[in-house]
């Protein structure tokens, strides 16, 4: 028998009979456990869902039938048997239930309304026999409170009627020769739950969805088996995934899941199966055409490649999910489904959503930690943009590289001396490299701020006469760096550990410091790259300083290549 796998109602497990094997703990849930339980419920049932058709959604049973017609409970026990608690405090009918260990357990949560009320199940000494009653008299506590708060003199037979009918599990069924304490260690050893992409294959590849399929039905499924392993194999290439899917639940154990995430349009309140019961109704409305429904998963992916392979639309919409406009690549397929859009009409409703989330932003007065996050996204989109309009089709922006990483804004010529701390090494250290570099430096200013540093009494440096030193030098050559350095002209993007290592130094130590981590393979964005090697500057002769006309350069260099995507000037302040 193959694995077998549906929603089933608590109404539906009441004629079977559970064994829990050896190789499980005992019941352990504790008062806490069994209160949130009955909450969550209960609030889902005061919420109306039962008019809307909705239904609670338990997390997975996973069974194994016996050769006796039982069935072994591989997972989900501690579940099962609070809900058989609850029936008998409900005085319902419910399943029955044992577990191998405990001589007597079926006697006794036959009989735990008589053990509970006489106490008689603290004389047996059985640490399981001891949390069952005490879950059996936690439930009848909280009917008790709930009904005397409420004056709802009804809740029991309400609540009942609703377990019994409105609350479902997934039951997932395995196959009779499979090994039942290989897959309790696989679910319970770091506890690896069943994750939705699983349950949905095992509803897709299920033999009953081929019956019609005949001698054919194995190479169906083998089809939808080879086809899943792809798309899975295709998402687990950093390179795509991180294209689009940067932030919303990135580290999916499973990725083709966050396809049928977005099928169903999960969102990040949902409940844990949420798309699995999504993907059950899904199956049910289009009368279990299995293959009809796996088009559709394949369609998804499709169009996700199409636009990972075409190198403007891998830009756009790589910068759309990678910076905080929140628009996902789920939200771009609903559009691009129900609007039936061309190419270019697509790409006009790309540039339009980049252009709508800078429409409020003048890049000319962005500030360093005023507009820190619109300064980031207007560099992110410098850099993608200008990678995008590289001739050659195999330069992109690795939007893996740059997801992966914490990135923060670099001053191209420091201003301060912030993040230098107390460390009397790395004051000394700054002395001597800047001695080194304006050495290099033409004119009279530069002999005077080297003389400066060469007098610096090292020895006796404190934090305050090393700021007083780094100000006055600061001033000295603010003819040629200029001031008002908190502009996005004087900003570039470096992620945060190298800022760290390469921060408050000048512009000639940092170009050095950025050319040897560029050297090493170290990612550095290509903007930020391009500007200490003066790419944007008109008269890069000087390569020592970033002087007024090198951030003028740079600022328009900026302006021009986003044309496209920033406000037009008199659109400003709109």
């Amino acid at each position: 028998m193959a694995n077998k796998i549906e929603l089933r109602e608590i109404n539906k497990l009441i004629k079977e009979k559970f064994v829990i094997p050896t190789y499980q703990r005992g019941y352990r849930w504790d008062e806490k456990q069994v209160i949130a339980l009955l909450d969550d419920i209960y609030e889902f049932m005061q919420n109306g869902k039962v008019q809307d058709e909705e239904f609670y959604c338990l997390q997975p049973i996973v069974v194994k039938k016996r050769s006796d017609g039982k069935f072994d409970v591989i997972d989900g026990q501690q579940r099962l048997t609070t809900f058989f608690i609850i029936q008998k405090v409900l005085g319902k009918r419910t399943y029955q239930i044992e577990y191998d260990l405990r001589k007597g357990s079926a006697d006794f949560l036959k009989n735990i309304q008589y053990y509970a009320e006489n106490g008689e199940a603290y004389a047996t000494n059985n640490v399981d026999f001891f949390f069952m009653t005490k879950a059996y008299k936690t439930v009848k506590e909280w009917f008790e409170i709930k009904t005397n708060d409420n004056d709802d003199y009804t809740l029991e037979d309400e609540f009942s009627m609703y377990l019994g009918k409105h609350c479902k599990v997934i039951w997932y069924e395995v196959e009779e020769d499979a090994n039942s304490e290989s897959i309790f260690t696989r679910l319970n050893i770091g506890k690896i739950p069943l994750t939705n992409a699983e349950l949905i294959k095992a509803l897709f590849l299920k033999k009953s969805n081929f019956k019609n399929a005949g001698d054919f039905a194995y190479l169906k499924q083998l089809e939808i088996a080879n086809e899943w392993d792809h798309i899975e194999n295709t998402l687990q290439n950093d390179k795509v995934w991180y294209f689009i899917n940067p932030r919303y639940q990135i580290n999916l154990p499973t990725r083709i899941e966050y396809i049928f995430d977005m099928i169903t349009q999960k969102k990040p309140n949902n409940f844990s199966d949420y798309t699995f019961v999504e993907f059950c109704k899904i199956l049910e409305n289009n009368d279990n055409n299995v293959e009809l429904v796996w088009q559709k998963v394949k369609h998804y992916f499709q169009i996700i490649m199409e636009w990972y392979e075409d190198q403007r639309l891998y830009h756009l919409i790589g910068f759309l999910t990678s910076s905080g406009s929140k628009i996902t690549v789920a939200e771009l397929i609903d559009k691009y489904y129900s609007w039936n859009f061309s190419k270019d009409q697509f790409d006009n409703m790309i540039v339009e959503k980049i252009r709508m989330y800078f429409k409020n932003v003048d890049i000319s007065t962005l500030c360093y930690h005023e507009n820190d996050n619109s300064i980031k996204d207007v560099l992110l989109l410098f850099n993608v943009v200008t990678v995008m309009n590289k001739s050659s089709a195999y330069s992109r922006f690795p939007f893996d590289s740059y997801n992966k990483n914490e990135w923060s804004l670099e001053h191209i010529h420091a201003q301060n001396t912030e993040g230098m701390g107390h460390s009397k090494e790395l004051w000394k250290a700054w002395i001597d490299e800047h001695i080194s570099s304006f050495k290099q430096f033409n004119g009279e200013v530069y002999k005077e701020v080297v003389e400066k540093l060469e007098l610096a009494d090292r020895e006796s440096l404190t934090k305050e006469t090393f700021d007083e030193l780094f100000n006055e030098v600061c001033k000295m050559i603010q003819d040629d760096y200029g001031i008002d350095l908190h502009n996005i002209d004087n900003l570039a993007l470096l992620d945060r550990k190298a800022n760290s290592s390469i921060g408050n130094n000048f512009f000639d130590v940092k170009r050095s410091m950025i050319i040897e981590k560029d050297r090493k393979g170290e990612f550095i964005p290509a903007c930020t790259r391009n500007v200490f090697l003066k790419y944007y500057s008109k008269d890069p002769s000087q390569i020592h300083y970033w002087s007024r006309n090198d951030r003028e350069d740079y600022f328009n260099a900026i302006k021009r290549t986003l044309a496209e995507y920033l406000p037009k000037e008199d659109e400003d302040g709109e």
